[in-house]
């Protein structure tokens, strides 16, 4: 186990692998509790918004209330003698300041024996307009009404000119509305009815209600005597449309809610629903028919508000708006939780990276000094073995001999400087030393000089083709030359003896090629991209003497020119390498 974990701790991986962990795991963590802490911000919300539009609601109503109180006091404190004008004036203001408000109205309780005085003081007030006390049949339309014990007709109404249509409406003549009547004058109270369509609606898409006050001509405290004293009753006549969005005019909301009667019939309880977005009740959406509470109040009984008017039990289901903006502190958290992470990875792989790099120096460091000591040992011993043998034989040692012991110490002294210029032109490489200082270059004898300091084998021809004797270029000598006679030496060492090694060059409209190209050994398919990195050597050189650095060296210049490398190549047929360098008026 401690193998393992010792096998893991030295790993390249981990690091990344750790950071990656810490850091997905506290951005799940932190995005975890942000959405919690949303959501309960949001639920908090929802339940204060809830609460104020319910209360918002709750008080219109109860103002509307106390309104049709005082005018039941007004007639209570008049002895129920309250004209037409009298009603007028102390509901004028009312009706004015309150936008809820569809009508305000006065309703006797008229027995049947008095109907036909009724209908003539209505004839006398509608100027012939309307002559009979009225009642809705089954398709909406005011017939005369049908003929019964006792009539509630509406008989003072304000505002008049858009309400009128409803004076003589006997109001018993409807089940809902005679439901509520009955409801309010046995208990003596304020009773609403349930769902209506108004008499005065023109819309027909609205839902409205009444609210009634009984008016008695004395005190009774019995259901049974509240009958016998009853004179009629104050009512007021509302849109739910109308009162809701009063209500909620000062309100800034979010949110959709369903308005339900709970007193009434299932089939009947659906009010309206007020839409957030557009700031309007709508009566009938497409699902009245199959409203689902558990689906419209996901939250349970947080959602549900109730509310209480008239002897009746209003519920308001509260649902989200769709268009409720998106948890952006949920998306910010993880969002910035996965760029940190991401940011450490980055840093920690360009760290790695670095480290590696510096790794790699380190070992190209030693491995330098190392093949430095081998390799120039034995140029060192070739020079110094042959100095000495000068000195001591000069005197016995023929002339040719004397010219082939100094050509040695020559090659060797040559071999030592080339193979110190690679060393130094790698290091300075890797250490962003090398600079790149072109300028203007004759090619022709610049190539030929070239080709000049390299040593062929017996029968081996250097040839140079291509260049116009004129042609200038802008190029690196330095670098360039050291390109040029890496790859000749390279063509001459590993081609037998009596073969032509050939430099070509190619100018172009924006590119300066150098071709070197020879017959030897060649470089096998396998060893193609690894051959320009230091100190690799194909398989197949065999005892040729090298370092391996040559070609590489070719590598680090042409790309500080600018250029690219292309290799040409068979085993035992020889090699092509071409130098592209961008060329430069």
């Amino acid at each position: 186990m401690f193998a393992a974990t010792f096998d893991m701790l030295r790993s390249p991986y981990w690091p990344a692998g750790l950071i990656l962990t810490l850091g997905l795991g506290m951005t799940l963590a932190a995005t975890a509790w942000v959405s919690r802490w949303e959501q309960l911000s949001r639920q908090t919300e929802f339940q204060k918004q809830t609460n104020n539009l319910t209360t918002a609601l709750q008080r219109t109503t109860n103002r509307y209330s106390d309104l049709l109180l005082s005018i039941g006091d007004l007639y209570d404190a008049t002895g129920n003698q309250v004209d037409e004008q009298a009603f007028k004036r102390f509901v004028q203001r009312a009706v004015g300041s309150y936008p809820g408000i569809q009508a305000l109205e006065w309703a006797p309780l008229v027995p049947h024996g008095e109907r036909a005085a009724y209908e003539q003081w209505l004839q006398t007030t509608t100027r012939q307009t309307q002559t009979t006390l009225t009642e809705r049949d089954r398709t909406g339309q005011l017939i005369p009404a049908a003929l019964r014990p006792s009539y509630v007709p509406v008989t003072f109404l304000e505002p008049r000119p858009t309400n009128e249509v409803a004076l003589g409406f006997d109001l018993a003549s409807d089940e809902t509305r005679r439901i509520a009547l009955e409801r309010s004058r046995d208990t003596g109270a304020i009773a609403a009815t349930g769902r209506i369509q108004l008499v005065q609606e023109t819309a027909g898409n609205q839902y409205g209600f009444l609210v009634f006050v009984p008016i008695y001509d004395q005190p009774a405290q019995t259901p049974k005597l509240r009958r016998q004293h009853l004179r009629g009753y104050v009512l007021g006549v509302f849109r739910v449309a109308d009162v809701v969005e009063e209500a909620l005019a000062d309100l800034d909301t979010d949110l959709d809610f369903y308005i339900l009667d709970q007193t009434a019939r299932p089939a009947e309880q659906l009010l309206g629903v007020y839409d957030a977005q557009t700031q309007q009740v709508i009566p009938q959406p497409d699902t009245a028919d199959e409203l689902d509470l558990a689906v419209l109040c996901a939250n349970g009984a947080d959602c549900r508000q109730r509310l209480n008017l008239g002897q009746r039990e209003w519920q308001i289901v509260f649902v989200r708006s769709p268009h409720r903006s998106p948890p952006w502190g949920t998306l910010a958290t993880l969002l910035i939780g996965l760029l940190m992470t991401a940011t450490l990875l980055i840093y920690l792989a360009r760290w790695q990276a670095e480290l590696s790099r510096t790794r790699e120096l380190s070992d190209l460091k030693l491995r330098l000094f190392s093949m430095a000591s081998h390799e120039l040992r034995t140029p060192l011993s070739v020079i110094t073995v042959s100095a000495q043998s000068l000195e001591t034989n000069r005197d016995h040692l023929t002339l040719p001999q004397q010219a082939s012991t100094i050509d040695r110490i020559q090659q060797a002294a040559k071999r030592m400087g080339q193979l110190v210029s690679d060393i130094l032109t790698l290091a300075r490489a890797e250490a962003g030393k090398l600079e790149f200082s072109p300028e203007i270059v004759g090619l022709a004898p610049f190539c030929q000089q070239v080709l000049d300091q390299i040593q062929p084998k017996p029968g081996q021809t250097l040839t140079l083709a291509g260049v116009p004797a004129n042609f200038r270029a802008y190029v690196d000598k330095t670098l360039l030359q050291s390109i040029l006679l890496n790859l000749v030496a390279n063509g001459v060492k590993y081609s037998p003896e009596g073969r032509e090694i050939r430099l070509a060059v190619t100018p172009a409209a924006e590119t300066l090629t150098f071709t070197v190209m020879d017959h030897g050994i060649g470089i096998p398919a396998e060893a193609r991209e690894q051959v320009f990195n230091a100190f690799y050597r194909g398989k197949n050189v065999g005892q040729v003497p090298g370092t391996g650095l040559g070609l590489a060296v070719v590598k680090t210049c042409v790309e500080l020119h600018g250029g690219h490398l292309t290799v040409k190549s068979a085993p035992d047929q020889g090699t092509a390498i071409a130098v592209i360098l961008p060329r430069v008026e």
